[in-house]
């Protein structure tokens, strides 16, 4: 049995989700948010941000991300950015 990893909203990502009023793309982050709890260990960055892991799915016909960085000792996966593919900024 795996343990889930603890999703924290860092304040940058949490003022990005609440700006978005539609339910079924916050309904998606949500199922994002429990995958990424579930198997953080994705795809990383490489250079300057290779602490920085990102995890996205498409809505809409629109591609969505999430960056995150991974506690290991604690288990702790803090999310520092959540919003549209195009002109993401993570906050790395």
């Amino acid at each position: 049995m795996t343990m889930n990893y603890k999703v924290i909203l860092l304040p940058r990502a949490e003022k990005q989700l609440k700006r978005i009023k539609e339910r079924g793309l916050l309904l998606a982050y949500r199922k994002c948010l429990m995958d990424i709890s579930a198997q953080p260990f994705r795809k990383g960055k490489v250079g300057k941000l290779k602490k920085v892991f990102g995890h996205g799915f498409n809505y809409g016909g629109t591609a969505h991300r999430v960056a995150y960085l991974i506690d290991t000792k604690k288990q702790i996966i803090h999310v520092i950015g959540a919003g549209s593919h195009e002109g993401f900024r993570g906050g790395y």
